[in-house]
């Protein structure tokens, strides 16, 4: 036979035999020194039964089939690191920590193995708050699979919690690092906007410091990461009126009302103390004004303008605006401090008495209107993060709409 035909030959022939052996791995494992069928632990119907259960949120049933389905299927890996993380949803840490570290045990585990079995102990450890542990397990993972943003996603989380804000801004520098090279996944998050938090932070714990210059910088760096970041104008403003800028003080807070309205309110009390500062103080009242008629549903712009009508004598007029106001949020509980306080000063009017109490029959006053849209978490102030989820500027005001315009609907 001729050497090129018989060289071909082989060569296909070796070609069949790697497609074989690759059509076995698929389904074998060799696992502790046994091979393991890797299809039938797929196919038990334990398996299948405790995934819907898990999907279903039966933790128990869920523990339940996937332990039958490890013992049927010569106890694979990903079955026992998918009961540690379930033991550890259950609130039962200790198990779920024991449970892992076990799997850290068996010989030959692969590097993402080692991997995957360090993250899930590292989130036993977070869980149980064992904070230097987890950052130990991360830190590990990160070693074994520098690209792993689940590890560095933690990580980050666990320096905030610590206010380790250096190491967590490079957490998230190489978390962005990742998103910018296609592997930050398809809900990568807003990485400038929470780098422009962090750098926030390092301008709050120099303004504790007193150093306004790094304060001012650190403000302005968020600022540009982020021109919406609310905090850090809020925070250089600060700092300029601080310095005798008051001046600058309005630019920038008035450049937060042009690049985030909807956290306008939080520069009135600023803005009115400094434009009295700087000998204009009717640049307040026409603020407002402007606010209200860019958007007729603005109920802080007109409670701000009320307040401040009423201080400079015309209380009538402020109930007008507060009355107003209510129409479109009557479970503002600030409205209706501000409305009490002035029809006590209007010596309580039977014909507005009645009038508010018409306006206000079926309202319920907020006590805790703000809300993360993460976690659900409830807070009687604006948070810019979360102390459960720890998300950055994840809260909103919730609001309930007016009966009228339920009516409508």
């Amino acid at each position: 036979m001729d050497a090129t035909p018989l060289a071909l030959l082989i060569g296909l022939v070796a070609l069949l035999v790697g497609l074989a052996i690759g059509k076995a791995w698929e389904r074998y494992k060799l696992q502790d020194g046994v091979w393991i069928d890797r299809r039938r632990t797929r196919e038990s119907p334990h398996y299948m039964l405790g995934l819907n259960f898990l999907v279903t949120n039966q933790i128990d049933q869920a523990i339940d089939e996937l332990s039958k389905a490890a013992e049927t299927a010569g106890d694979p890996l990903e079955i026992h690191l998918i009961l540690g993380n379930l033991y550890r949803e259950k609130g039962q840490v200790g198990r779920a920590i024991q449970a892992h570290q076990a799997l850290l045990q068996r010989p030959k585990l692969r590097r993402l193995e080692h991997a995957n079995v360090l993250l899930c102990l590292g989130l036993d450890y977070r869980g149980g708050g064992f904070v230097d542990r987890a950052i130990e397990a991360f830190t590990e993972v990160l070693k074994l699979d520098p690209a792993n943003r689940y590890a560095l996603s933690n990580l980050e989380k666990l320096y905030e919690d610590q206010h380790q804000w250096d190491q967590a801004y490079t957490a998230r520098q190489k978390l962005a690092e990742l998103a910018a090279g296609g592997e930050g996944g398809v809900e990568a998050p807003r990485h400038d906007e929470v780098l422009a938090f962090l750098e926030n932070e390092f301008g709050q714990a120099a303004l504790k410091s007193n150093d306004l210059r790094e304060a001012a910088r650190r403000f302005q760096a968020a600022i540009d990461r982020d021109a919406r970041n609310a905090p850090a104008r809020l925070s250089l403003g600060d700092v300029l009126a601080r310095e005798g800028k008051p001046a600058d003080a309005i630019a920038v807070w008035e450049r937060l009302i042009d690049v985030s309205p909807e956290r306008a309110y939080l520069s009135f009390s600023r803005l009115e103390s400094a434009y009295s500062r700087i000998g204009s103080p009717e640049r307040f009242p026409a603020l407002c004004e402007k606010l209200i008629a860019a958007n007729p549903q603005d109920w802080r712009a007109r409670l701000a303008l009320a307040r401040y009508t009423a201080a400079h004598g015309s209380p009538s007029r402020a109930i007008e605006l507060l009355f107003d106001a209510l129409t479109h949020n009557p479970h503002a509980l600030a409205l209706h401090q501000a409305i009490w306080q002035t029809l006590s000063a209007l010596h309580l009017p039977p014909a507005l008495v009645n009038r508010y109490v018409e306006l206000t029959r079926d309202a319920i006053f907020y006590l805790d209107p703000h809300v993360c849209l993460r976690c659900r978490y409830r807070s009687t102030e604006l948070l810019w993060q979360c102390p459960h989820c720890h998300e950055w500027n994840s809260f909103v005001e919730e609001r309930i709409a007016p009966a009228k315009e339920n009516a409508e609907v």
